[in-house]
């Protein structure tokens, strides 16, 4: 979020280090620097996002975890499914399993989990995927899941059975109705 009002000290601050990044940038960076100066020296305070627009609003540490259980819950459900048959894998419907990604439009929960994937080098299996749900479903979906993996986290069972993938798809199934 962008202040509203700047303490005297930390507009001093601010103008110290932009008067130092604007000796060592090139002219671009000097011209943009000096007009942080001069809306700090002045107190424009409708001027601020001039010179915070480079800065993104925190991502609460619960995006952060719900989007982390979701790629684990993930991990498991897709290691699950390599380990099952063929005809096993035919007889359930492994399509409303399949993770849709985040709506790109409607949160945070995209781009941390860009984040994740692409610049930590985490979750290999969705690297250089397309993962924009167009859906604001999706969270919900993940979220009815969650609910089925959380029960199978208690009793420490990391690998589903067929009967147990059923279950992640009843869930999603029963609240779309």
């Amino acid at each position: 979020m962008i202040p509203e009002t700047i303490s005297l000290v930390e507009r001093q601050l601010l103008i110290t280090q932009c008067k130092i990044l604007s000796v060592f940038g090139d002219s671009t960076e000097k011209a943009l620097n000096e007009r942080r100066i001069e809306i700090l020296e002045k107190g424009y305070t409708g001027l601020y996002q001039k010179v915070f627009n480079t800065l993104y609003e925190e991502v609460p540490i619960s995006v952060y975890e719900e989007v982390e259980s979701i790629l684990k819950m993930y991990s498991a459900i897709n290691d699950s499914i390599r380990l099952l048959s063929d005809s096993d894998k035919e007889a359930i419907d492994l399509s409303s399993l399949e993770f849709e990604g985040f709506d790109e439009n409607s949160g945070m929960h995209y781009y941390m989990m860009s984040y994740l994937v692409d610049r930590m080098d985490e979750y290999h299996e969705y690297k250089g995927r397309e993962l924009k749900s167009h859906s604001t479903r999706s969270l919900t979906k993940y979220n009815k899941m969650l609910n089925i993996h959380r029960e199978f986290e208690q009793l420490e069972r990391n690998k589903y059975s067929l009967a147990d993938l059923q279950k992640f798809i009843d869930a999603v199934r029963n609240g779309s109705e």
